[in-house]
């Protein structure tokens, strides 16, 4: 059993989560991790070329698997 899913359980009866153990909760979600993974080089290529077209993807992306996270 992975250290997420560990500390799921946990929380499930009753342990309450730090904040920097949320943080890493939530980026330990497959579909976020995923999204940053493809973000990142996006944005970094929009700051690279000084374009706010990549640059805003790459946010947007960012920001959904952050909204996606909060949702569940």
């Amino acid at each position: 059993m992975s250290w997420a899913k560990k500390r799921i359980e946990q929380y499930k009866t009753g342990r309450e989560a730090s904040w920097l153990e949320k943080r890493a909760l939530e980026h330990a979600e497959p579909i976020h991790f995923i999204l940053i993974i493809l973000s990142l080089p996006i944005l970094v290529y929009g700051l690279w070329e000084h374009s706010w077209f990549f640059i805003g993807i790459g946010i947007a992306l960012n920001l959904v698997g952050h909204i996606n996270t909060w949702i569940r």
